[in-house]
């Protein structure tokens, strides 16, 4: 994974957690990166699992909008640090 992996992961997350393009298409990109660049990233397991079971709306088997980010934001956050030290 290169820094540029990173950058444009992160931006991606901002903009699914920022809202509100929180479709299923910007999950689709942000999972195709994540399972592409970070398959040993020690989160890669959870947010693989959360970004193949969303859903817009969610539903009893799903996660929602809301559940996501819940999942997403504390890998944006220790991304955009990890960033910030290599600078």
């Amino acid at each position: 994974m290169s820094a540029a992996d990173v950058a444009d992961l992160v931006e991606l997350l901002e903009r699914f957690i920022a809202g509100p393009d929180r479709s299923r298409r910007l999950a689709d990109e942000i999972e195709g990166i994540v399972i592409e660049c970070f398959p040993a990233a020690p989160w890669f397991d959870d947010v693989s699992t959360a970004l193949a079971q969303y859903v817009p709306g969610g539903g009893q088997q799903f996660y929602d909008e809301d559940a996501l980010v819940a999942e997403l934001r504390p890998v944006a956050d220790t991304l955009r640090a990890s960033l910030t030290e290599g600078t």
